[in-house]
């Protein structure tokens, strides 16, 4: 009997998700999930955002982000080649290797051109692989790595008919990951919680979703920025925010700092995360040059939140 790629991808995937959600449930045990990050904050360390500085050894990289603490990835990137410029199977050894999981990929939704070209790093914006023109593509990818999430980085919603291209865009993408044994979610900035014709494209695309099929990675500075407190949050939608990105802002300038040194209060947050669903977080420090930052944010969390 034969089996299709896509289907051996699929069951594949399951196994592995089923494998990383059961992990998470021993992590209560000590609390809290291990530490993670989003490569974004890392560019300086693994190629650039689409690895294609090759001068870069990611290899390298990846030992030195274990080294200061780090257990979990959630990459990003929207090159053919993703993953730092590697297959997804490839990526995925490296990272085993150093002593890492990777467990989540971040995406593109719906963009203008403009956002299209800065994301891409100078390079031909129409190799920029997003979920609204390469779906199956970046599930596949990421299923056959084994990554367990593929998740939305941004998408456009300025105004309401935006709003609603990007939720349906999340629900065929949310059915397209379920199928393939993986999990969809959306990654929110400020944005989300500004009025548009009477409704916030978090209150539409939360309303409007499957809770099943679309979970939501909290931002817990772009949320805190934007006057929501993330545990009032977890209230209305208990279970709904198993992924975070731990963030911090800056007092005065109100950009991305190391964790600790801003006005997110951490604590608030993970003294309610079994409230939130929380299965993994990621440090996330956009515009972070060196490795100093991250591993500052590290040392943060373990003497004083985990």
């Amino acid at each position: 009997m034969t089996i299709s790629r896509r289907k051996f991808i699929g069951t594949t995937a399951a196994a592995t998700l089923g494998l990383t959600l059961g992990a998470s449930e021993l992590f209560a045990k000590s609390k809290f999930p291990p530490i993670g990050i989003q490569t974004y904050t890392v560019p300086f360390l693994l190629g650039g955002y689409t690895g294609t500085d090759k001068s870069l050894d990611v290899k390298a990289g990846l030992k030195k982000l274990a080294d200061i603490g780090i257990k979990e990835l959630e990459t990003v990137g929207g090159l053919n080649g993703l993953f730092h410029g590697y297959k997804p199977k490839e990526f995925s050894m490296m990272a085993k290797d150093a002593g890492m999981k990777w467990v989540s990929h971040h995406s593109l939704g719906i963009m203008g051109k403009d956002m299209m070209a800065r994301m891409s790093g100078g390079a031909d914006a129409s190799a920029v692989r997003m979920l609204s023109t390469n779906l199956q593509a970046v599930v596949d990818d990421c299923a056959e790595g084994g990554a367990a999430y593929v998740i939305c980085a941004s998408s456009a919603v300025t105004t309401l008919d935006e709003i609603k291209q990007t939720t349906e865009l999340f629900n065929k993408a949310g059915e397209a990951c379920k199928k393939a044994g993986l999990q969809f979610g959306y990654h929110n900035h400020q944005s989300e919680f500004t009025a548009v014709e009477g409704v916030t494209a978090y209150e539409y695309i939360m309303k409007n979703t499957d809770k099943e099929k679309v979970i939501m990675e909290l931002d817990l500075a772009w949320t805190t920025a934007a006057g929501k407190d993330p545990v009032a949050m977890f209230k209305e939608h208990p279970g709904r925010f198993p992924l975070w990105h731990v963030k911090d802002l800056d007092k005065e300038t109100k950009r991305p700092c190391p964790v600790g040194k801003g006005i997110v209060d951490f604590k608030h947050a993970f003294d309610n995360s079994k409230l939130s669903g929380l299965k993994h977080f990621f440090i996330e420090q956009d515009g972070a040059k060196v490795i100093d930052d991250p591993a500052s944010s590290v040392a943060y969390l373990k003497a004083n939140i985990l």
